[in-house]
């Protein structure tokens, strides 16, 4: 849950879940009347005896309720589902005449109530908006990261393989070297003792 879905998810969801708790109180005739009024919206509800409707209704808003209020629920998620009630509940209100003035749009003193329903609407329009460009956001960002690290290890690959290079380059200088220098110390050795050779080589002919 991101923080700027909290305030939205907060309000709109301690609203319907109290609503929900509510309507676990309702007897007969007063689910029997509001399941009569939902149909309008919802007409399959009118196959539903009061009882089912009571479960039905008090289910759906306690489940709404919490899914806004729980943080682990996505937010797109949340949204479709306070969305998905309050087209009910507007659905409802457009299909009822008493609820609206002539033109079928404004309402009237008795739909008023139902009316501003349309905020919770657009509370679960904003979610499953802000829910789905934070996960593509997300994702993204998870991209981006793995690509980084990509690059990072390509690069220490990179530098791994020049650091080898260099050593071994430095080997072959250092081994090069060595072996340069034992000639010359062997070249030298040999120029001395052929020094040593002749130099005995003409005492013995001086002695003769």
């Amino acid at each position: 849950m991101s923080i700027a879905q909290f305030p939205l998810r907060l309000t709109a969801g301690a609203f319907i879940l109290n609503s929900g708790i509510n309507k676990t109180k309702l007897t007969e005739e007063q689910a029997e009347q509001m399941r009569d009024l939902g149909a309008n919206g919802l007409p399959f509800l009118k196959d539903l005896t009061p009882k089912q409707f009571k479960q039905f209704i008090a289910a759906s808003e306690i489940g709404v309720g919490a899914a806004c209020l729980l943080p682990f629920v996505p937010g797109w998620l949340a949204g479709a589902a306070l969305t998905a009630f309050s087209g009910g509940l507007l659905a409802m209100y457009k299909n009822t005449d008493f609820m609206t003035e002539s033109d079928g749009i404004r309402p009237s003193e008795q739909g008023t109530a139902v009316a501003k329903d349309v905020f919770l609407f657009g509370i679960g329009t904003a979610l499953m908006i802000d829910g789905a460009v934070n996960r593509v956001g997300r994702k993204n960002a998870a991209a981006s990261k793995r690509t980084k690290k990509l690059e990072a290890a390509k690069e220490a690959k990179v530098s791994a393989i020049e650091a080898a290079k260099s050593d071994q380059a430095e080997a072959i200088r250092a081994a090069a070297a060595e072996k340069a220098e034992a000639i010359n110390k062997a070249r030298e050795e040999q120029t001395a003792a052929l020094r040593a050779a002749r130099k005995d080589l003409r005492k013995v002919r001086q002695s003769i």
